[in-house]
């Protein structure tokens, strides 16, 4: 791997105008423009340090760009109702009941490549969805579906991108579970100013709270026990996610290693009151530790992994990728 991650993913994605098959000719402009999308990710949080393969570099950056839109139809749009109309419109696009824009027909081009799970399509629009208007979240249960919707889904969509065997995407699932735990501890402040909490009515009254406070004091001491109990939470997930690294190709492996222990020690660090930083701690220091997780008999396969804890999934049983389903 190149001493420089992000100048090794610049490299693997630059590609100029070429596009890596040719069902995509017809939407180059798109392709292209998703590309330097997810460069730009890249350069900003270098998660995804590995060099993608030719074939898939198209698919991936599709999907980012995609995924992004998707965000971005709610969080820049000019009032609900807009971003309503506009979740609307990528939904009949994607199930093909209005004329797609070019990046949807480019999705529709890929598609028997890609093999994207439609279920998770739509469970990530839903999900978008639920952020429009004031957002209360009343228990873990309701709080973990809308973690399955918004990234549970994406972990789901990328799992045939990456070649990740059937039998591992409930892992996939946890952990796209438990980085949205995290980013929820990391956002508190910032959702709350959006007039959205997604800390459990349940256990702010565990603790003698509500909304209100975290819409007054994001952040604040009085949250430390609930923001611990969400890290917490969020821990389960990661463990169980852990378990399903030895069914990722070595390619990705230490990338999703290293996405899940930053994102785990930023949502601890903001649980605890230090502001989601990691100190300076640095790239090749978290590579270390990294090594010391994966290079051992679990992770790399020799011993049989432990049955995955179905009440993780009761929530979202019987959804794509959960636990059980076909």
């Amino acid at each position: 791997m190149s001493a420089d991650p992000a100048r090794a993913l610049r490299l693997a994605l630059r590609g100029g105008t070429r596009v890596y098959w040719p069902g995509y000719e017809p939407y180059r402009d798109v392709v292209v423009e998703s590309r330097r999308a997810l460069l730009d990710a890249a350069r900003t949080v270098c998660l995804l340090p590995e060099i993608l393969p030719a074939a898939r570099r198209d698919d991936v950056a599709l999907l980012h760009a995609f995924c992004r839109q998707v965000d971005d139809a709610v969080d820049e749009a000019a009032s609900p109702a807009a971003a309503a109309a506009e979740l609307a419109r990528f939904r009949a696009e994607y199930l093909r009941e209005a004329p797609p824009r070019p990046l949807i027909a480019a999705l529709h081009a890929g598609g028997s490549r890609m093999r994207l799970p439609s279920g998770a399509v739509l469970a990530l629009l839903d999900g978008i969805g639920g952020d429009l208007g004031p957002v209360r979240i009343a228990d873990d249960a309701e709080l973990l579906r809308y973690c399955y919707r918004v990234s549970g889904s994406i972990g789901l969509l990328l799992c045939p991108l990456l070649d990740v065997p059937r039998r591992a995407w409930p892992r996939a699932v946890d952990l796209g579970i438990a980085l949205q735990l995290s980013n929820i501890l990391l956002g508190v402040a910032q959702d709350a100013r959006r007039d959205r909490v997604y800390l459990p009515s349940t256990r702010l009254a565990s603790a003698g709270l509500d909304a209100g406070v975290v819409l007054r004091q994001a952040g604040g001491a009085p949250l430390g026990p609930v923001l611990a109990g969400v890290a917490g939470l969020a821990e389960r997930y990661y463990r169980s996610a852990d378990e399903g690294v030895r069914d990722i190709p070595w390619r990705y492996r230490h990338g999703v290693l290293v996405m899940s222990r930053v994102y785990g020690a930023r949502g601890r660090a903001a649980a605890s009151g230090a502001g989601g930083t990691l100190g300076a701690a640095t790239l090749a220091g978290r590579l270390a530790a990294v090594l010391r997780v994966s290079l051992t008999p679990r992770m790399l396969g020799l011993t049989a992994p432990p049955p995955h804890e179905r009440d993780l999934h009761a929530p979202i049983a019987g959804w794509p990728g959960t636990v059980g389903t076909p």
